[in-house]
């Protein structure tokens, strides 16, 4: 949800796409207890995001610069994406290309890949830095200097073409390695696995494998490494979800 409202928004309301869908999220909790839950929750989610959004960027100066663009991709998520036009070249999923826009080369390296999984995986400061072995601190610094230099350096919501996509695709990646690593012993919560995490880094790898930039070997060694340890999962943990060791 925040990738595709980053990209009606602009890369520049990232903070504001992160702010609503938890706000959407918060009257959710208030309101489907009184009123039921919807048939489609992820839309009602999705449509509550996008009107608070909305009414955002509407107080601001920005909108009567961006209005055109606002409502043409709007009307593009009420076609639904079956009906949604991308050029043989570009990637047609929100997350995979946001994983690309947080590894543009202006922001700074030891932030790309954290800036990744904070906007597209969802993870907490803690969780990054477990991942990255270093403090929550650090990380915080890192995500606020990504998110400053997105502002500053007017990023746009597109994907790289030619040379300048291959050379992003290193740190696009390792972006989905963690989010794979993480779902495959979780470093928090109450559940060790998190096959969810692990099937979205998988499709993702897929969707990158098929793209024509994406199309390399190290791409496929990492999908295929991905389908391996996923194919443990049946035998990873016992009845009451403990981890099971080889021995």
């Amino acid at each position: 949800m925040v990738a595709t409202l980053t990209g009606i928004f602009g890369v520049e309301n990232l903070n504001l796409a992160e702010d609503v869908v938890q706000e959407a999220l918060a009257r959710a909790l208030q309101t489907w207890p009184f009123y039921g839950v919807p048939k489609n929750p992820s839309a009602w989610i999705m449509r509550a995001s996008r009107n608070l959004a909305l009414d955002v960027v509407r107080r601001r100066k920005v909108f009567r610069n961006k209005q055109a663009e606002i409502v043409r991709l709007m009307e593009r998520e009420k076609a639904g994406p079956d009906e949604a036009i991308f050029l043989e070249e570009q990637i047609a999923d929100d997350r995979l290309r946001l994983i690309f826009v947080c590894c543009h080369p202006a922001i700074p390296a030891d932030a790309q890949v954290a800036l990744a999984l904070k906007t597209l995986c969802g993870f907490g400061v803690t969780e990054i830095s477990r991942a990255f072995l270093t403090s929550k601190a650090a990380i915080a610094k890192r995500l606020t200097r990504a998110k400053q230099k997105i502002r500053q350096a007017q990023i746009r919501f597109e994907i790289p073409a030619g040379e300048e996509l291959v050379q992003r695709l290193d740190t696009v990646l390792q972006s989905l390695y963690l989010l794979f690593n993480e779902g495959y012993k979780a470093s928090s919560g109450e559940n060790l696995v998190r096959e969810e995490l692990c099937k979205e880094a998988i499709r993702l790898a897929d969707l990158l494998a098929q793209h024509p930039a994406g199309n390399q070997s190290k791409t496929h060694a990492l999908l295929a490494l991905m389908l391996l340890n996923a194919a443990r999962f049946p035998t990873r943990l016992d009845s009451e979800g403990n981890l099971l060791r080889l021995e």
